[in-house]
């Protein structure tokens, strides 16, 4: 897999380690820019989907930057559903960075982070 919006758009090798259709994928990913675990989630409540990606994370260290990348990634998967403009990872970083980072002032030990949107 290929983090095509990222700075030297790094390359993944991504492992499926569950898939229970229609409503979980777990991957775990291995790459120059190290190793990750991630999950999917899908569920459906009064005609919505909502997609829930979960990162699970060793360390907190760096969720200031990866949280805005997600959220970015996520909105780009919204518009290309809606055929919306793409767009700006300058409306995410640095702007969504203290959001996240008191994310891990609150528990030094957090585990995931969950960022969800809801799908038609």
């Amino acid at each position: 897999m290929q983090m095509a919006y990222e700075d030297q758009a790094p390359w993944f090798d991504v492992r499926i380690d569950a898939c229970d259709p229609p409503r979980r994928l777990a991957l775990s990913t291995t790459g120059e820019s190290g190793n990750w675990r991630i999950e999917l989630l899908l569920s459906h409540t009064d005609g919505q989907t909502e997609l829930r990606l979960v990162h699970h994370l060793d360390t907190t260290d760096e969720i200031g930057e990866m949280g805005p990348g997600w959220e970015y990634y996520l909105d780009m998967l919204v518009a290309a559903r809606d055929g919306l403009p793409t767009p700006s990872f300058d409306d995410y970083y640095p702007a969504m960075k203290p959001y996240y980072d008191s994310l891990r002032a609150i528990s030094g030990t957090l585990a995931n982070v969950p960022t969800r949107r809801s799908l038609r």
